[in-house]
């Protein structure tokens, strides 16, 4: 009777507490690795949908849509798969929508029509979300005096991935066809997946709720945590601006430049270099000086859409890439390594709640780009130092001072 005393309450207690399986540097760059390769899938079809329209025999109208369905089903993840990183183990779910994106990825191969591609658009960009379960997970996993440097490891794969998204497409397409680099990708995550199952630590997240519990309580974390409303707010003009830059730029390079496909992927490549801060601003973060970091992530942003201004170099202009995207991503580094120490019941759900609600910034930024541009690349570079002010103000304005790991941040 004892003895089965004791494995109720062990039981029992597996619920209400994580558990911190400890991830190490090899296991983390492997994840920011699986970030990289399924952010890219995501974002393949942007430089190929004149390509992909015209095989499939979309309309002018359907093939506008592509970017936009993919964009839809992020959100979708965001909401409604990203919860339940708060329920379900860490393995069992990391695995299942790895196994919906290499699907959806293998079903974009094969399309035969737009509104199977579309749909299969839809799958790729909801299943994207495990990038945000691999970050959540990460900092579960890191001991809170390497946190940030897990963090910021995890989600600079991510960046990378994204960056290096339009010099792969082009150039993999052109050399074995659009269909051909979907199947390519469904592969290479297929594998992940299978590698992430056999080495992948498991984590049991707290608590036992249901689903709808879960998803009901979102509006209710947006409602009760102002700190999520901060920097959710700042991230949102930091990703519009992000985005506002790299929708433009293209349309600048080949009007006043006259660049070739081929050097917009080398444009791509010297601007990612900006990512590579993002573990460096974790470890600061973990040192401390987080605050003092994503506030100049902030500034940095404000400098380069000034550099971008004031300069009419296609040196000067990558420079300024690298420059926005560094500075972008310190400071979403430093806000996802608070959101997610603030509560291990909570974690995954505030983070999806936060991506979600800059992402509506990056949608923003996107939609923003080309009447601005119309007006001139002035008007855009001008319109990215307004945001970039905007977002310094907010980000100086303090919110919980008892919040955990406030000092840091």
């Amino acid at each position: 009777m004892a003895l089965r005393f004791e494995e109720t309450m062990t039981a029992f207690d597996g619920l209400i507490r994580p558990e911190r399986a400890a991830i190490s540097p090899i296991g983390t760059a492997a994840l920011a690795t699986v970030c990289g390769v399924v952010a890219a899938g995501s974002y393949f079809a942007q430089p190929l949908e004149s390509e992909i329209a015209r095989d499939l025999a979309m309309p002018a109208s359907m093939a506008g849509l592509v970017v936009t369905v993919g964009q839809i089903g992020y959100v979708f993840g965001l909401l409604f798969v990203g919860p339940l990183g708060d329920l379900v183990r860490s393995r069992r779910l990391l695995l299942a929508v790895m196994a919906v994106s290499a699907l959806s990825l293998g079903c974009a191969a094969v399309a035969q029509s737009g509104v199977a591609f579309l749909m299969a658009c839809f799958g790729i960009g909801a299943s994207a979300v495990v990038v945000q379960l691999l970050v959540a997970m990460t900092a579960a996993m890191s001991p809170e005096n390497r946190r940030g440097m897990g963090v910021g490891t995890v989600t600079g794969g991510l960046l990378i991935g994204i960056l290096l998204a339009w010099p792969v497409a082009t150039v993999v397409s052109g050399a074995i066809g659009w269909r051909a680099l979907y199947a390519l990708d469904a592969a290479v995550v297929g594998l992940a997946a299978a590698v992430l199952g056999l080495g992948l630590p498991d984590r049991r997240p707290v608590g036992a709720r249901s689903y709808r519990v879960l998803v009901s309580s979102l509006s209710g974390l947006v409602a009760n945590t102002p700190e999520l409303r901060r920097r959710a707010f700042v991230q949102a003009l930091l990703f519009c601006g992000f985005s506002l830059f790299w929708t433009a730029v293209p349309l600048e390079l080949v009007q006043h430049y006259h660049l070739s496909p081929r050097d917009f992927a080398l444009f791509g490549l010297l601007g990612g270099l900006g990512a590579f801060i993002a573990p460096l601003a974790g470890r600061l973060a973990d040192r401390g000086f987080g605050r003092w970091v994503g506030q100049a992530g902030v500034v940095a942003m404000v400098a380069a859409f000034c550099l971008a201004l004031a300069f009419h170099s296609v040196w000067l202009l990558a420079f300024a890439a690298a420059l926005l995207d560094g500075g972008v991503q310190a400071n979403l580094v430093i806000s996802q390594r608070q959101l997610l120490s603030m509560d291990d019941a909570t974690g995954n759900r505030l983070n999806s709640l936060f991506v979600a609600m800059f992402f509506l910034g990056g949608a923003l930024g996107s939609a923003l780009a080309a009447p601005l541009f119309q007006l001139g690349w002035s008007t855009v570079a001008i319109a990215g130092v307004a945001a970039g002010l905007l977002a310094l103000i907010a980000s100086v304005i303090r919110t919980s001072p008892s919040l955990k790991g406030e000092n840091n941040v």
